[in-house]
């Protein structure tokens, strides 16, 4: 009697196409391959912004929820959430929120940044992590990504992307006023 190897080679294509498209992903992305699992408090960091100004974490710490918008400007995603961000900034009380725009574009140029960020009136500071070392530490392997961190440091969200009505979503970050 003769055993049939179709089933055989099925499973061997299908092994062999997850081997080759994980090899891919490690090559295509090498940056973000090594990404860190996320943690439940914010790590510190300081980035250049736009304007050349060094930008650091810890200088919101107790002050201030931060929004970190992980983005690039390749990323046609990111760019459409940009009238979500506009619409949260112009309604978030700037005296508890900071958006900090991280650009993670590994090819972006500052001019190409800056061109972006005129023509689509971001708003927030614009920081560029170019060597990708903060978005490998918070685990960032996608964008756009949203990270929420409360004043005490402590990660409060994480998603890709915005929610419809962002600004009441933004509500539940805010603890009442003493």
């Amino acid at each position: 009697m003769r055993r049939s190897t179709h089933g055989n080679r099925s499973k061997v294509s299908a092994l062999s196409f997850l081997s080759l498209l994980i090899v891919s992903y490690a090559t295509v992305c090498p940056a973000w391959a090594d990404a860190q699992p996320p943690a439940a408090n914010a790590d510190g960091f300081c980035l250049q912004s736009t304007e050349g100004e060094t930008v650091s974490l810890d200088d919101y710490r107790n002050k201030k929820v931060v929004h970190l918008m992980f983005w690039a400007t390749w990323c046609p995603h990111c760019l459409l959430e940009i009238t979500k961000i506009k619409d949260l900034h112009k309604n978030m009380d700037g005296a508890r929120y900071e958006l900090l725009a991280i650009d993670v574009g590994v090819n972006d140029t500052l001019q190409r940044i800056k061109k972006i960020q005129s023509q689509y009136h971001i708003p927030g500071k614009i920081l560029i992590d170019g060597s990708v070392s903060l978005t490998k530490k918070y685990g960032i392997i996608g964008v756009p990504y949203h990270i929420i961190i409360g004043k005490d440091g402590s990660i409060l969200d994480r998603f890709n992307e915005l929610p419809v009505d962002c600004v009441n979503h933004f509500k539940k970050y805010f603890p009442p006023e003493d």
